[in-house]
């Protein structure tokens, strides 16, 4: 089988296992609804200084949520003892990577665009004033946390304490993301001109770690 076919199967596998069972979704989904409603009673009634917070705390919110599926990526191989399968794919493993990381954006893609439709109902987010700029961000964004998120878990699935392994070896890796994706947020949303070096750097940051990913993972599966 062809490698892109492997990413292909194993990225429509994992969506819908998703589909079918909605554990993973919803999860994402009401832990997402719960803290943006915490955000809209806690958060200062002035718009100026809500807005001042809000792109921050939504990639924060977002890191966070993010967490809940990236553990569950693998947990249908683990719990079904089918991580060797994976590593006895006849190609490159660094296309069941891609698939998985295919399917882990997707799913924040779909989070992403929750979150959004709930900081526009709760905390009145204008996305509207960002256009095509915000989605870019997001988009950006999603990449950059599927990818190395997915290798992580990929490192991890085979640990007891997963759950807490993840996160401590996540918010480092994807600091730097969580940063340039919040200002590139605010910017967006305050209509300011925003400078192409920041979208270079994410850029290249999605780049490196998609290769790194695919070069790594035979060894993290042989692991």
């Amino acid at each position: 089988m062809s490698g892109a076919r492997v990413a292909w199967a194993v990225l429509r596998k994992d969506l819908l296992l998703d589909l079918r069972s909605r554990d993973r979704a919803g999860h994402m989904g009401v832990f997402a609804f719960l803290v943006v409603a915490l955000l809209s009673i806690t958060l200062p009634e002035s718009p100026e200084a809500a807005g001042a917070w809000v792109p921050a705390l939504l990639w924060i919110l977002l890191l966070l949520t993010s967490i809940l599926g990236l553990a569950r990526s693998f947990a249908a191989e683990s719990e079904a003892g089918a991580v060797a399968t994976l590593a006895g794919v006849a190609c490159d493993r660094g296309w069941v990577f891609l698939g998985k990381a295919g399917a882990n954006l997707i799913a924040l893609l779909a989070l992403q665009l929750w979150v959004a439709v709930l900081a526009a109902v709760f905390l009145d987010v204008r996305w509207e004033a960002a256009g095509w700029r915000a989605a870019a961000v997001g988009a950006l964004g999603a990449l950059g946390l599927a990818s190395v998120g997915t290798l992580l878990a990929a490192l991890s699935v085979s640990v007891r304490a997963r759950e807490f392994l993840l996160p401590v070896l996540l918010f480092p890796l994807v600091l730097p993301v969580l940063v340039i994706c919040a200002r590139l947020t605010a910017e967006s949303l305050g209509g300011d001109p925003t400078p192409g070096l920041w979208w270079g750097v994410l850029g290249l940051y999605d780049w490196v770690f998609v290769l790194i990913g695919y070069f790594v993972f035979d060894h993290v599966l042989e692991d």
